[in-house]
């Protein structure tokens, strides 16, 4: 009987007193979470909630936050929840707002509405730029972290995109606010900066000049246009990976010409 005893307790837990599993009774690679448990947000991104959301809506620094369901899953939260190591060394908070896909009246999903958005669309993305309550609406790709950031640059967020140089950034911002005089400046110094560079730093300068190069035939429009045309391509399905890295620097670089 003793040994009865031990065997049923044993199946119904460690403790011996039944109840709920603990986190300690699953190996690190079980998917198990006890009732009631979070999975912890990607480093980097605060989990806000009715309470905590307004107090930072409209503060000192800029706040990029999802609405999403209470446990998202997938492509789009693993490019999204990215974003806090790639922002760490910006100003900007990257956070999450779960809420109820179930309870109508629950004060996140209340929230949510004021803003005129609704749930059965979630995921929803808001950009708050430091000091205003106004969000700007993100609704570009959802699956692709370089993409957010992308789109945290034309916000006027100070953030190196994968594959660009930081000096760089900063020419081609100049770049696009110079006169004709003036750019042409701009491009003979990244021309000669150009000159020191070696491997990977110097294959994207050359991209940075070729880009200007351009503007300077084409107008500020070729930017769009050009974003479109890569887009196409590092999308089209029938292409070669080492070709589709290529094109996702391209878009990074032209999209530091877009910044304000």
């Amino acid at each position: 009987r003793v040994t009865l005893l031990f065997a049923l307790a044993a199946l119904a837990g460690a403790d011996y007193g039944g109840g709920e599993p603990t986190y300690e009774d699953y190996d690190a690679e079980s998917t198990y979470m006890p009732p009631g448990s979070q999975a912890p947000p990607g480093e980097g991104v605060a989990t806000l909630d009715h309470i905590t959301f307004p107090k930072l809506q409209g503060g000192k620094m800029p706040l990029f936050v999802r609405f999403d369901k209470d446990y998202p899953f997938g492509d789009e939260d693993t490019a999204f929840m990215a974003l806090g190591e790639k922002t760490a060394s910006t100003d900007v908070l990257v956070a999450t707002v779960p809420v109820s896909e179930y309870d109508e009246k629950a004060k996140a999903r209340m929230l949510l509405e004021s803003f005129g958005l609704h749930m059965q669309h979630a995921p929803h993305f808001l950009f708050f730029p430091a000091g205003s309550k106004e969000g700007v609406t993100y609704t570009g790709d959802k699956t692709k972290t370089d993409a957010y950031l992308q789109f945290l640059l034309k916000q006027g967020v100070t953030v190196v995109l994968p594959g660009c140089l930081s000096q760089f950034d900063k020419h081609s911002n100049a770049f696009m606010k110079a006169t004709k005089a003036a750019k042409a400046e701009t491009l003979k110094k990244a021309e000669g900066e150009a000159q020191n560079l070696k491997g990977d730093d110097a294959v994207a300068a050359k991209i940075y000049i070729q880009i200007m190069k351009k503007i300077q035939d084409k107008g500020s429009d070729y930017v769009e246009t050009e974003v479109k045309r890569v887009t196409k391509l590092r999308d089209d399905k029938s292409v070669q990976e080492e070709k589709k890295a290529h094109f996702s620097r391209r878009l990074n670089i032209l999209a530091s010409f877009s910044a304000p």
